[in-house]
């Protein structure tokens, strides 16, 4: 097992609601049969948590996805490796979601051109202080917000998150769209790789 992760967040949900939504979030899930409950599925170590080294429960990724998840064909693979479950992080410090060391500005969702360090930080440091900012792109000129942009290997700022395990790569997409069509709202992907 890894200790990559892929963390869906949820861009338009305030802190104070976090805990409803991560509720219903948790019976979204398991009525899709995307997680599974089971006494001894965890997270041994959980990105965004103030309890570093401390696991968090999980449920099993379930057999609601049409993908599996990556790798779940080798002889040597365990599903209780497989894990999915909803985060809330309890303190202002552990809304930041972001890729790992190599955390880079995001790229444009129209083009594909990395917003240039300097404008990209500073329109970060604006969003932990107050709303999501909008990023422009000097290559297309088109606008997103920074959430909206391709965030895969960049950071953002969410109250609430979904976390697989690093295998569940191949489910993002499919998670994503059943959650953009299904149970409403803005989702991003962040891919963690410490």
């Amino acid at each position: 097992m890894s200790d990559d992760r892929q963390q869906i967040l949820a861009l338009d949900v305030a802190p104070a609601d976090a805990e409803a939504v991560a509720g219903r979030l948790r019976t979204f899930l398991r009525d899709r049969q995307f997680a599974v409950p089971h006494p001894d599925a965890i997270d041994p170590v959980p990105p965004n948590t103030s309890k570093i080294g401390m696991p968090l429960p999980a449920d099993l990724i379930g057999p609601g996805f049409t993908a599996e998840p990556y790798g779940s064909d080798r002889p040597d693979y365990n599903p209780q490796w497989s894990f999915i479950y909803v985060h809330v992080p309890h303190d202002e410090d552990h809304r930041v979601w972001f890729l790992g060391d190599s955390t880079s500005p995001s790229n444009c969702r129209y083009c594909g051109t990395e917003f240039e360090h300097d404008p990209f930080w500073a329109a970060f440091n604006e969003w932990l202080d107050g709303p999501e900012p909008t990023l422009t792109c000097v290559n297309c000129g088109k606008s997103a917000l920074m959430g909206d942009q391709d965030t895969s290997g960049s950071i953002v700022v969410s109250p609430v998150g979904i976390v697989l395990s690093g295998d569940g790569w191949d489910l993002v997409p499919e998670l994503l769209g059943a959650l953009r069509t299904d149970f409403g709202g803005r989702w991003c992907w962040v891919s963690y790789h410490p």
